[in-house]
Order: C-alpha cells, then sequence, then structure tokens
C-alpha cells in the first residue's frame, strides 16, 4: 500500500519575525537620517491645504525606506503616503500565483506638522500584512529614541514587553485625538457641534498628538486608555493596529462610504482601546459617523 503524502512546496513568504526585521531596519535607516537633519530650517509644501503639508524629508525618508524594503524583499509590494502604490518588481514575484503577497504600509515621517515646527512628536511607521492580514508593525520616534515593535509575539517598546492592562472608565479616561478636526467639522458639522462637548465633558481628558501612529503606540504602551479618528489612510495605522492588538488592546472600525468587506485597517474610521474594554460614549459617536456617511449614498 503506497502511504506517501502530497509534499506541499515550502513558502516563500517569510515569517512574521522575518519581516519585522525588515520593517525594522528600513524604519531604522530612515530615523537615523532624519536625527542627522538640521531641523531648525526646514521648508514645507502644501498638498491639499494649509493643514495638510509635506516636507522634502518626507520623500527623502520614504525613498530610504523603500531602498532597504527592495534591497531585503524584492518580492514585496509597497504602499507609501508619499509614493503611492509600488508593486513587486518586474520578475521578482513568486511563480505560484496563490501565493499572499507581502505589502508593507509606509509612513515615512508621521506628524509631518509637528517635525516642521521643531517639536518631537513625529515617528516612521511600516505595518506590514501578508495578503489582507497584519502580521507585523514598527513605529520608531526617532527623537525620543521610543522604538515599538510587534511580530507574533508580545508588542515591545525599546525590546522590553509591553504589559496590557485594562481601559479606564469614561470619567478617568485620557485619549488621544483630534477628533472631529478640521475635516469632521467640514463632513459633519451638527455632529461635531454636538460630539465634541459630549466627549469632553464624558471623557477625564482629551489630548491631540498631531500622529495617529504615535497615538496608537501610546495607547499600546497603556499611557493612554483610547485614540480614534474618523478619516485616516493605512500608512497612518497599520502599524499601530497590529501593535496595540499584541499590547491586548481592542479595535474596532467603521468602513466610511460603503466599503464594506476590505481589511480593517483600510477603513477611515476607527476607535483603539488599551484593553479589551471598550469606551462606549466614543463607540456610540462613530456609530453616528458612519450613518451620516450610508445616508450619503
Amino acid at each position: 500500500m503506497n502511504t506517501s503524502t502530497a509534499q506541499t512546496a515550502p513558502s516563500s513568504v517569510p515569517s512574521p519575525d522575518h519581516l519585522l526585521d525588515i520593517a525594522t531596519t528600513a524604519a531604522r535607516a530612515a530615523a537615523d537620517c532624519i536625527r542627522s537633519l538640521d531641523r531648525e530650517h526646514l521648508a514645507r509644501e502644501y498638498k491639499t491645504s494649509s493643514h495638510d503639508i509635506v516636507t522634502e524629508h518626507d520623500r527623502a525618508s520614504e525613498d530610504i525606506i523603500v531602498a532597504e524594503l527592495r534591497r531585503l524583499l524584492p518580492t514585496c509590494r509597497i504602499v507609501g503616503e508619499e509614493g503611492g502604490e509600488r508593486p513587486a518588481e518586474e520578475g521578482a514575484l513568486s511563480a505560484d500565483p496563490a501565493e499572499p503577497v507581502v505589502t508593507f504600509y509606509v509612513d515615512p515621517i508621521d506628524g509631518t506638522s509637528n517635525f516642521a515646527a521643531g517639536l518631537p512628536l513625529f515617528c516612521v511607521s511600516i505595518g506590514v500584512a501578508v495578503g489582507d492580514e497584519l502580521v507585523a508593525g514598527v513605529i520608531d520616534v526617532p527623537v525620543l529614541g521610543q522604538v515599538f515593535t510587534a511580530a507574533d509575539g508580545p508588542a515591545t517598546l525599546n525590546g522590553r514587553e509591553i504589559t496590557p492592562r485594562s481601559t479606564n472608565k469614561p470619567a478617568d479616561a485620557l485619549v488621544l485625538s483630534g477628533f472631529p478636526g478640521q475635516r469632521g467639522w467640514a463632513e459633519f458639522p451638527e455632529l461635531a457641534a454636538r460630539a465634541q462637548p459630549e466627549l469632553e465633558n464624558g471623557l477625564s481628558a482629551i489630548r491631540h498628538l498631531g500622529s495617529a501612529a504615535i497615538e496608537l503606540a501610546y495607547v499600546s504602551a497603556g499611557w493612554a486608555d483610547a485614540t480614534f479618528l474618523a478619516s485616516i489612510n493605512a500608512w497612518d495605522i497599520a502599524a499601530g493596529f497590529h501593535i496595540l492588538r499584541r499590547a491586548g488592546g481592542s479595535v474596532r472600525t467603521w468602513p466610511g462610504h460603503g466599503e464594506t468587506g476590505q481589511p480593517d485597517f483600510l477603513n477611515p474610521a476607527y476607535v483603539a482601546c488599551t484593553g479589551p474594554e471598550r469606551l462606549d460614549l466614543v463607540d456610540r459617536v462613530f456609530e453616528e459617523v458612519q450613518a451620516l456617511r450610508d445616508a450619503d449614498l
């Protein structure tokens, strides 16, 4: 009797730990460059408005990251804030069409307004997905010397495991968010006018750091109870979502204008908490945000 079994070819997709090493190496290269800059005389440009700026160093940082990622994993797909989507290098893809694609979601400098003003609250953020699943992430805060990482083990800060904690009740909760912000006031002014005082009165304190990635990292570390935004891009939050979940936190997302069925890190609205407990007050506001967007369809 033939008892042999069919052999499955080994996957060419690196392990989450290996992917984290690649992302961390690329982030470190960009962070080293950023630390060497003279930030006293930075020129800025405007993308869509004075609320959305970019500097030459955002592009240079992304170029450094892309070069490192291409060197270390030519088969990867890269989605960056400045350069958009870059597919795998021609001829580098696996011969197996069923093999999932590794995608790096890159924000070369998250918190550009802070960076351009000389504040230290900015970071390099790289999230890694295999197919539609996040598997690794790194958030490197260059000036403050903070490096948050996670793969398929515990989340760490500068190599030390982050200890999970519970989310405080709303009256004791410190949250990090710029919601509703300029975009929220423009999109749903009536809800913004009602929600802002409701959140300020119902929560202990609200602070806006100017970097979604850093806010997610600090919630992951247990330094704040929650963070939330209604309009965001994957490169801002992919790394932070993964790190926060590996640290014991919880994330809810909303799909926006009918974009259902996509991975949650591609959704535009989220509420992330440091523990499994939720801040129902905030979740209810974001249910209203989604209802308004559904009504516009």
